[in-house]
C-alpha cells in the first residue's frame, strides 16, 4: 500500500464531486478560479475528498478581464488548508502575479500563522505571463518587460515568506515553455523557474506533487473583502 494518501496537481477536472469519486486518494487542484468546494465520496474501502481552492487573483485587474461576461462564475477568492498530524499545510491558490490581489500575501501569511502551517503547498499559475499569451494582451496591461521585473520582485517577496515551497506548475507558469516549443526551440534552452526569477532554490516546481497527510483534515478559508480590500479576519468555511 502507498505511503501516500493525497495528490496535487494544477487541474484534473472541474467538478468536485466527480474528482472525489474518480480517484482511489485525495486530490487537490486551482485553476478553476471559481470552484471553491470540498467534496468527498465514499466507498465500501475508503473516505476521500477532492478540494478545489478558488485563486487569488486581482479581478479587477487587465489579466482578469476575459472573465468578465462570465457573471454566473464569478472567481472566489481563497486558500486551502490541511490539518495533519505531520504537519498543517497551507494549500496556495493561483495568484497570477503580478497581476495578484493587493492584499493576497497578507492573507496568506495570516492564514498560516493562524493554522501553524508547516507545509507549504501552491497549485500553479504563480506567474500569469499576461503578456506572453497565446490570447490576445490586453492594451493597457503590463508590457513583457515590466511583467517580467515585476514578476521576480513579487516572486522574491513570496519566497522570503515561504522559503521552501512545492509547486505544481500551471499553464500560465508554463507559457515561456509553450512558446518555446511554439518556435521550434528545445527546452533544454530554457532556465528553470528558480533561475527564471532569481530564486534561491527552495521551490519545487513539479507536474504532479504526491505526499501524505495521515489522514488530514481539509479546509477553505475565504479571504473576505470589504471596500478597502480585504477585511483582515480570518474566517474557515
Amino acid at each position: 500500500m502507498s505511503k501516500y494518501d493525497t495528490l496535487m496537481t494544477h487541474s484534473v477536472g472541474g467538478n468536485p464531486i466527480q474528482n472525489a469519486a474518480r480517484y482511489s486518494h485525495n486530490s487537490i487542484q486551482g485553476h478553476h478560479h471559481s470552484v471553491f468546494g470540498i467534496a468527498y465520496h465514499a466507498d465500501m474501502n475508503n473516505l476521500r475528498w477532492h478540494m478545489s481552492v478558488g485563486c487569488l487573483l486581482d479581478q479587477n485587474s487587465p489579466a482578469a478581464r476575459y472573465g468578465k461576461m462570465a457573471v454566473l462564475k464569478r472567481p472566489i477568492l481563497g486558500c486551502g488548508v490541511i490539518l495533519s498530524d505531520l504537519g498543517n499545510f497551507l494549500v496556495i491558490s493561483d495568484l497570477h502575479i503580478p497581476y495578484h490581489h493587493k492584499h493576497s500575501f497578507d492573507f496568506l501569511w495570516a492564514v498560516a500563522e493562524e493554522y501553524d502551517c508547516y507545509n507549504i503547498l501552491n497549485v500553479g499559475d504563480v506567474i500569469d505571463h499576461h503578456a506572453g499569451s497565446f490570447h490576445e494582451s490586453e492594451p493597457d496591461a503590463y508590457s513583457a518587460e515590466e511583467e517580467y521585473e515585476l514578476a521576480k520582485k513579487y516572486a522574491q517577496e513570496l519566497e522570503e515568506m515561504f522559503p521552501e515551497m512545492v509547486i505544481t506548475t500551471g499553464n500560465h507558469c508554463n507559457i515561456p515553455v509553450r512558446k518555446a516549443k511554439a518556435a521550434g526551440l528545445p527546452t533544454s534552452m530554457l532556465s528553470d523557474f528558480n533561475h527564471l526569477y532569481d530564486l534561491q532554490g527552495g521551490w519545487d516546481w513539479v507536474d504532479i506533487h504526491k505526499f501524505a497527510t495521515k489522514g488530514g483534515t481539509p479546509m477553505l478559508v475565504p479571504m473576505t473583502l470589504n471596500k478597502r480590500g480585504w477585511d483582515k479576519k480570518v474566517r474557515p468555511l
